[in-house]
């Protein structure tokens, strides 16, 4: 590797270090301006220059601006292994507010304090290019904690990305404090409010049978909403009592509904099911069988449990809608759909499952997952450790 110096004005000097070969056979040039008092000054920053090339903390070629990597980003990562869901919010939180703030900085002159201040931008108001009502005023209100959260790890994981294909030498996002996020509440159903929901479920009849069955369902296994929605007749072990999840059906307004797979590996998992579920999805099979040949020729064979009336794959939030609809007719707190799942993990851990069996029947990657996230004291287990230490320490006779 060579290097030489540059006298450029009074104390300025240009120090030029050639090293390798682009695809055109010509030398590859890094140069940087300095200021020293003299040559021999110059001499060492060119050494410490020559050094930093060799060490890969100085990038070969030109720096895209940040736009221009969301273009090699979205192209050569996104499209390829997010999940089409995932894809679509984060393109959402990019054009929306992150590209016409960052869009035109080169990569490499990305600090620190520019994250910061974007993150104050976000949380005084959400709209970097505002949009005016017919009076004039901002119609946006500033992002939560939690949505201005997501926006750093967004950005975060890019200019990570960036770092690993030697784009840029260091994250400037790693340099900036997240912000701090409430941790958010994931109300379930108690022991006695989820009998009420099964006891009212099980009285409904009719056109209801599909939801009550996939309610019922999802009680008893906890699965994701998109889990549920995708589940097939071929995926049922009657003999066993045993459901395999193994795909997730989810819907994009450019889409439609489409079927991916599961969220992680872990996802892909086998979740036995009680005698009485086993039952009521072979009572469920029978009333869907009747429905296929009311509709006849007009029935589209898709295979999967919890369909249209004429037979095409349900849209998910149809199941979601349905319940948060009927939890408000029969007087139980409104919680949303995901809430069975969290019910599901908190019930089975109330009555002594281990945790590592629960994780595995949601298909938790991590078993820390199931602790942080979806272990909560019941009420009756609360009442009960309260009591341990006056049995333990007050006489009998004291009252």
């Amino acid at each position: 590797m060579t290097g030489s110096i540059e006298k450029r004005g009074k104390n300025s000097y240009r120090l030029v270090v050639f090293k390798g070969y682009d695809l055109d056979g010509k030398s590859v040039r890094h140069q940087k301006t300095v200021h020293c008092k003299n040559k021999s000054e110059a001499q060492i920053e060119l050494a410490k220059f020559v050094t930093q090339i060799e060490n890969g903390f100085i990038i070969e070629g030109s720096t895209p601006t940040f736009k221009e990597f969301v273009e090699i980003w979205e192209r050569d990562y996104a499209l390829k292994e997010l999940a089409p869901s995932t894809y679509c919010r984060y393109k959402g939180m990019l054009e929306t507010r992150i590209i016409p703030y960052f869009g035109h900085l080169k990569l490499d002159k990305i600090r620190p304090i520019d994250i910061m201040h974007f993150y104050n931008l976000l949380e005084e108001d959400t709209q970097l290019q505002r949009k005016k009502n017919n009076h004039g005023k901002n119609t946006r209100k500033p992002l939560s904690k939690k949505t201005i959260l997501e926006h750093h790890r967004l950005i975060h994981a890019m200019l990570h990305k960036a770092v690993y294909w030697q784009m840029i030498v260091t994250n400037p996002a790693e340099r900036v404090e997240p912000p701090k996020a409430p941790k958010p509440q994931r109300p379930c159903y108690d022991e006695d409010q989820t009998r009420i929901l099964v006891d009212n479920l099980e009285k409904l009849t009719g056109k209801d049978m599909k939801y009550k069955v996939a309610i019922l369902l999802d009680i008893f296994i906890g699965a994701r909403l998109g889990e549920l929605a995708g589940l097939e007749w071929s995926d049922i072990d009657f003999k066993n009592g045993i459901i395999c999840i193994n795909k997730s059906s989810q819907y994009l307004s450019e889409k439609g509904v489409f079927t991916k797979n599961p969220k992680n590996e872990s996802s892909i998992r086998d979740v036995a099911i009680p005698d009485f579920i086993v039952s009521l999805l072979q009572e469920y099979k029978l009333w869907y069988n009747e429905q296929k040949s009311i509709v006849g020729d007009f029935w589209h064979e898709s295979n999967r449990l919890f369909v249209q009336d004429d037979g095409k794959p349900i849209h998910p939030s149809t199941i979601s809608k349905w319940f948060e609809k009927f939890i408000k007719q029969i007087g139980l707190p409104v919680i949303n759909f995901h809430g069975l799942r969290h019910t599901n993990a908190t019930l089975l851990i109330g009555q002594q499952v281990d945790v590592a069996t629960v994780s595995a029947r949601l298909g938790h990657a991590q078993i820390t997952t199931t602790y942080n996230f979806y272990v909560h004291p019941l009420k009756s287990h609360d009442k009960k450790a309260g009591n341990v230490l006056e049995n333990l320490l007050v006489s009998n006779n004291v009252h």
